[in-house]
């Protein structure tokens, strides 16, 4: 089990051209599991060009040539696998929208609030699938209110950053209430992918204490099974 730092050091001295040799033997890592690290790294094109010196044109060439193309099947590959999945399921009927909620709300929702009914999660298509499901509850888009939980490090990003949800939504920027900030550190992995941060977000149903009993009710039904 190699530690995240060792991986990200690897993997930076793979962009930057480091060979797999001279990688493997100065961290003391065999060169499959190397290669395991590095099948997803795209060569720059001025690491490109410090491999070209190191070793004969040709072989580079090769070495990138079966690299991208490995990528590359491995990306069709991925991509038939959602398509087999998303087959095997084929439509979904108005219950298994409703169940998959549940179980989402199961999850996400809140049980024990004040009575609210409400959901939080980070993921924009759970949040739309969200939206979905309360439909089935004939609860409407403008009955929602929303609340962002942002990392402090994103606060002049509040703007942008909501702005995203409103037009993700197709809701109103006047359903959402004030944003709260977090302190918290960030992982290296949140920092390399900062553009992709769109923070929490908070959906709650004006009035709905009466649809959140009926889903506690049906939770509990579930439960008892």
């Amino acid at each position: 089990m190699y530690y995240t730092e060792i991986k990200d050091k690897a993997k930076k001295m793979r962009e930057n051209g480091t060979s797999l040799g001279d990688i493997s033997k100065k961290l003391h890592i065999a060169k499959s599991t190397l290669s395991f690290w590095f099948k997803n790294i795209v060569f720059t094109e001025s690491a490109i060009s410090k491999i070209k010196t190191m070793g004969k044109a040709k072989s580079v060439q090769g070495l990138l040539k079966y690299s991208e193309s490995k990528r590359k099947e491995r990306i069709e590959r991925h991509f038939l696998q959602k398509q087999a999945g998303a087959k095997e399921l084929g439509d979904l009927s108005h219950r298994d929208i409703l169940m998959i909620g549940l179980g989402l709300y199961w999850g996400e929702g809140y049980k024990y609030e004040n009575g609210e009914l409400g959901f939080t999660n980070s993921n924009p298509y759970m949040i739309r699938f969200y939206f979905k499901w309360l439909k089935l509850w004939n609860v409407e888009k403008d009955s929602l209110i929303f609340r962002l939980t942002l990392n402090e490090f994103f606060r002049k990003e509040e703007s942008n950053i909501q702005n995203f949800w409103i037009n993700f939504l197709n809701v109103k920027d006047n359903q959402f209430s004030k944003t709260t900030f977090i302190k918290t550190n960030l992982k290296k992995a949140s920092m390399k992918n900062m553009e992709k941060y769109k923070g929490i977000l908070r959906v709650k149903v004006r009035k709905g204490t009466a649809l959140r009993n009926k889903i506690l009710g049906a939770l509990e039904h579930i439960s008892n099974t």
